[in-house]
């Protein structure tokens, strides 16, 4: 990809790895969902947990699917099948799959239901790239933080999952500079989609 040169930030989710690592152990235990969710209610001292984890924020600006694939084939060069989601989000494949939109569904899946990972890397054209843990991403492009930086800034914090610690470079929690809440408000598209995952547009290689 056509990146500059940029230093990428891992953001920690102690927490979330807590509430996984019990979940798993739960399943081996129990097959009673009612069960679990008492037991981790009793653990956790909460009534309900929210796993996988959602945050509060719902972007509502528009969407250009068209500029996501024009972009996106510039960054991979047009040599990578790939697949965007009504809400923007990216899946692409490093080798080819003969079905490219059940192997993009599977791949935000595992995303939505593993740790929310995230880092940004700064493109050649200014615009940022919110990757994922999985051959995901999505682009928060410059003319979108220039037009609503005012609505990004007073919703960054919603952008955060309940429960969710995010670690700055500083070691402070939750407190976020100016990447960090386009990364939040990037991220959150990542959530819709996986909530309700509709593929819009398919880019596949010449046979």
């Amino acid at each position: 990809m056509n990146a500059t040169k940029f230093k990428k930030k891992k953001w920690n989710v102690h927490k979330l790895e807590f509430v996984s690592s019990i979940n798993e152990l739960l399943l081996r235990i129990t097959k009673s969902s009612k069960e679990k969710m008492r037991i981790l209610d009793k653990l956790l001292g909460k009534k309900q947990l929210d796993f996988p984890p959602k945050p509060k924020w719902k972007p509502n600006l528009p969407i250009d699917h068209t500029e996501i694939v024009e972009k996106t084939k510039y960054y991979t060069g047009e040599k990578l099948q790939f697949a965007v989601f009504e809400f923007g989000t990216v899946v692409f494949f490093t080798s080819k799959v003969e079905t490219i939109e059940e192997s993009a569904k599977s791949v935000l899946n595992k995303i939505y239901n593993s740790h929310p990972d995230m880092k940004p890397t700064a493109m050649d054209d200014g615009n940022y790239l919110v990757e994922y843990s999985q051959p995901a991403f999505t682009i928060v492009f410059k003319d979108e933080i220039e037009k609503h930086w005012d609505y990004i800034e007073k919703n960054h914090q919603d952008g955060v999952c309940r429960d969710e610690v995010l670690i700055n470079e500083q070691g402070q929690h939750n407190v976020f500079e100016k990447v960090g809440k386009i990364c939040l408000f990037g991220r959150t598209k990542m959530f819709l989609d996986a909530q309700s995952p509709k593929i819009v547009r398919i880019f596949d290689l010449e046979k």
